[in-house]
């Protein structure tokens, strides 16, 4: 099963132009970035990681061609190593939370054979501290809307981004998928963000978000759950080696491996 499925999303990364064959895995290199968890009400302390991992659930809504998502993701892994390392002990997940919200818009191509392809044309999320690990989420019943919480009234918001120079993704169908978004004017809050991202100093302002999804119809209004990740770039250059190709096929082998 696992060596059809890569097949399949092969296929699919060559279909609409990627060139995933072109970046070899050993070429990736992430950016190492410093978190002190002491400014969450004086928990931990401080650690190196590369990379956050975690997992989300979305709702999305399709018109003609269309398509608005509402979703949340909870983080609960930091990585180092080039996101090899699992960095422990730390107190995320485990005394404190952290999460995001995130909308979409963008549009969509069914490309036969099972492939469906989508373009986000705006997208912006906000991250936030949740301290004493009591957050609840619950999306809407369509998109676009707001997700509901309960138990948030301690909550802090620490970054957001509302400017995404790429987003994409890849459905086939009866299989999943993966997608891959860049924010180009990741911001930390002050003093709340920039007391938990302290390194480096000023921090990067690029971020990508990438992931995989189960399978799900390409009409009318969907719950979708997924796996995702973020890690940091610090100059356009590296982007090449973040494209959708090499991390859709990375997280989605991944997955289906740990499945």
């Amino acid at each position: 099963m696992t060596n059809l499925f890569n097949a399949k999303l092969l296929t699919a990364a060559v279909a609409i132009g990627l060139g995933v064959a072109s970046v070899p895995a050993s070429a990736v290199v992430l950016e190492d970035f410093t978190v002190d968890e002491s400014s969450v009400e004086g928990l931990g302390g401080t650690f190196t990681a590369d990379k956050i991992n975690g997992a989300y659930s979305e709702v999305v809504t399709f018109g003609a061609g269309t398509f608005n998502t509402v979703a949340y993701g909870d983080f609960g892994q930091y990585l180092s190593n080039d996101g090899a390392t699992n960095v422990t002990p730390i107190e995320l997940n485990n005394t404190y939370g952290m999460y995001a919200l995130f909308d979409g818009a963008g549009t969509f191509s069914v490309l036969g054979g099972g492939l469906t392809t989508f373009t986000f044309t705006s997208a912006n999320f906000n991250l936030y501290i949740d301290p004493d690990l009591n957050t609840g989420k619950t999306l809407p019943g369509s998109a676009p809307g707001a997700v509901a919480l309960a138990n948030a009234g301690d909550d802090y918001l620490i970054a957001s981004s509302t400017t995404i120079s790429k987003g994409t993704g890849v459905l086939v169908a009866g299989v999943g998928g993966f997608f891959d978004l860049i924010f180009t004017d990741f911001t930390l809050e002050d003093p709340d963000g920039t007391s938990y991202f302290t390194s480096p100093d000023p921090f990067y302002i690029r971020v990508n978000v990438d992931g995989d999804f189960d399978s799900f119809v390409v009409a009318g209004t969907q719950p979708i759950n997924g796996d995702f990740s973020a890690v940091f770039v610090p100059e356009p250059g590296s982007l090449a080696l973040l494209g959708i190709g090499l991390t859709g096929l990375g997280v989605m082998a991944r997955r289906r491996k740990a499945a």
